[in-house]
């Protein structure tokens, strides 16, 4: 057994040089796919820090205004104004809408010389109905028409209003929204 080679023992020199090209390699990937995209991320939630800390700053300094816009909503509303809970309409007294238009105009001492649904209105669902007027009158009244308008509890909102000076006098325009169910 003594006669075997020394050679055969020693590892050959290629290997020991590859050992730290495949080191270096493993490093390299390493670097590539671990630190490079890490370092990529914490830049990324850096800025979006940065973003966020001024949004923060910038909240704070309209807090403010803010909290007085609040303050004034909760306030009371000025004498003569009121605002009641809506009740929607019901689809079975849509037909009577005519008649509905026909006493708050002769109520408030105009004529009323349309009232038109928008059929079209009621797609997707909505609970709502817009409703196109034109009305004529002396200018005066209309203030009491928009009295009487804003009573009735099933009107939504006004869309637009638009008056008028005619041949005839005064004619107002008014799309309503109304709530039904």
């Amino acid at each position: 057994m003594n006669n075997m080679e020394p050679s055969s023992r020693k590892t050959p020199q290629g290997s020991l040089l590859l050992l730290p090209a495949v080191a270096a390699l493993i490093l390299v990937v390493l670097i590539c796919f671990g630190v490079l995209p890490s370092a990529r991320e914490i830049d990324n939630t850096r800025t979006a820090i940065a973003r966020l800390q001024a949004d923060l700053r910038q909240q704070d300094a309209l807090r403010p205004v803010i909290q007085s816009l609040q303050e004034r909503r909760v306030q009371a509303l000025p004498e003569g104004v009121h605002v009641h809970a809506r009740e929607p309409l019901k689809i079975d007294d849509l037909a009577a809408l005519p008649e509905v238009f026909e006493a708050l105009a002769r109520n408030s001492r105009v004529e009323l010389i349309s009232a038109t649904p928008q059929v079209r209105s009621l797609q997707d669902g909505r609970e709502m109905l817009r409703v196109d007027t034109r009305m004529r009158g002396e200018f005066l009244t209309f203030n009491a028409l928009l009295n009487r308008l804003n009573e009735m509890r099933f009107i939504e909102t006004i869309e637009n209003l638009a008056i008028d000076v005619t041949e005839l006098g005064h004619e107002m325009r008014l799309s309503v929204w109304l709530a039904i169910q």
